[in-house]
C-alpha cells in the first residue's frame, strides 16, 4: 500500500431490490469499508452475496437504496453537475466480468478502446487518437496490428485485455474489477492478473478486486473483505485473514481452496459454514477483535474469538 489517503469511502451501503409487491431482495444490506490510495481492495463471496452489486452501486450503475460513497472527499451519489458527473466517470472505471459481453462485436477494437478518449476530449487530431490506441495494446500485452480487428477474432485473455486497455485509456485512478478472471482459462488467469498489478505500479492505481475465489485474491490484495448475504462478515490484510481466519464462513472458504498437495489434499477437511450455529441473543456488530481485523459478531462471539486468538 502506497500511503494511508482514503480513496474511497463507503458506508452504510445498502441496495435492495423489490421482486414483487411486497418482497425484497437485500443484496447489499450496510456495507462499510474504506480503500486507500494505491492499494488493491479484494471483496469476496459466493455468487449472489452480493459483491458485485456493492461495485455497481458504488460506480452509479444503481442508484443505492441508503448509505454513503464518497470518492476523494465527495458524494458520489447526490446530485452532480454534467461537468463533475463526466469528471467522476474519467476517475473511476470499471473492469468487467464477461469480456464477451463486454466488448461490441459491430465496433473495431480501436473504436472501442478510445470511446472514452472521445468522450472525454481527450485526443484532438485522429493520429493522436490512432496513436493512443497504439499505445494502449502494446502496454495490455497486444499489438497495434489488433486495432482494426473485431472482438471475435479475439480469445478470451485478449478480449480482457482489451476491456483492460479501454479502462486505462480515459487515465482513471480507480478501477473496480468486477471478477475480471472467472470467465478465462486457469492458464491465462495468472497472466491477467500479473498484468494487473504491472499496471498499478506503472499508472499508480488503486483497484476493487472483486472474486470469488480467494487464492487468486490473496495473491493480488493487501487487504481482504469476505461477504456474505450482503453483509461483510471479516476484514483483514491478506496474510491476516489466511494465517488466522476467525469468522466460521471465512473458513469454510478457506477450506474449500485445493493445494498441489496430494498428501494435505488427501487429508483435507471441507468446513461447512452453519449460519444457524451464531449467537442470535443480540445484533451482531462489526468489531475490531485485533489492529485492522474486524469481524461481524455479537458480544459472545466476540470474547470467543479472541479466546481463540490467545490460544
Amino acid at each position: 500500500m502506497s500511503s494511508k489517503e482514503k480513496l474511497l469511502e463507503v458506508k452504510n451501503l445498502k441496495q435492495h431490490f423489490k421482486t414483487g409487491r411486497h418482497s425484497t431482495v437485500k443484496a447489499v444490506d450496510g456495507v462499510s469499508f474504506d480503500i486507500y490510495k494505491g492499494e488493491t481492495f479484494g471483496l469476496v463471496g459466493e455468487s449472489g452475496c452480493g459483491k458485485s452489486t456493492t461495485g455497481r452501486t458504488i460506480i452509479r450503475l444503481y442508484d443505492a437504496t441508503d448509505g454513503d460513497v464518497k470518492f476523494k472527499g465527495k458524494d458520489v451519489h447526490g446530485k452532480k453537475s454534467k461537468t463533475n458527473l463526466k469528471e467522476f466517470n474519467r476517475k473511476m472505471q470499471m473492469i468487467f466480468q464477461d469480456p464477451y459481453a463486454s466488448l461490441n462485436p459491430r465496433m473495431t477494437v480501436k473504436d472501442i478502446i478510445s470511446e472514452g478518449l472521445d468522450i472525454h476530449g481527450l485526443v484532438s487530431t485522429d493520429k493522436e487518437r490512432t496513436d493512443r490506441v497504439h499505445n494502449l495494446l502494446e502496454t495490455v500485452g497486444l499489438n497495434k496490428e489488433h486495432a482494426n480487428r473485431y472482438p471475435h477474432e479475439f480469445s478470451g485473455g485478449q478480449r480482457q485485455r482489451i476491456g483492460i486497455a479501454r479502462a486505462l485509456a480515459v487515465e482513471p485512478e480507480f478501477i473496480i474489477a468486477d471478477e475480471p478472471i472467472s470467465a478465462l482459462d486457469v492458464s491465462i488467469q495468472a497472466q491477467v492478473v500479473n498484468l494487473m498489478k504491472d499496471l498499478q505500479k506503472q499508472h499508480e492505481l488503486t483497484y476493487l478486486f472483486i472474486a470469488h475465489d480467494l487464492s487468486m485474491v490473496k495473491y493480488i490484495s493487501d487487504r481482504i473483505a469476505v461477504m456474505y448475504f450482503g453483509k461483510i462478515v471479516e476484514l483483514a490484510d491478506s496474510d491476516e485473514l489466511y494465517r488466522n481466519p476467525l469468522h466460521p464462513y471465512t473458513k469454510s472458504l478457506l477450506s474449500a481452496i485445493p493445494l498441489p498437495d496430494p498428501d494435505y489434499e488427501r487429508n483435507r477437511t471441507r468446513i461447512v459454514y452453519d449460519p444457524s450455529k451464531h449467537d442470535t441473543s443480540e445484533e451482531p456488530e462489526f468489531r475490531e477483535i485485533r489492529p485492522n481485523h474486524w469481524v461481524l459478531c455479537t458480544t459472545k462471539e466476540l470474547e470467543a474469538y479472541k479466546q481463540e486468538i490467545n490460544n
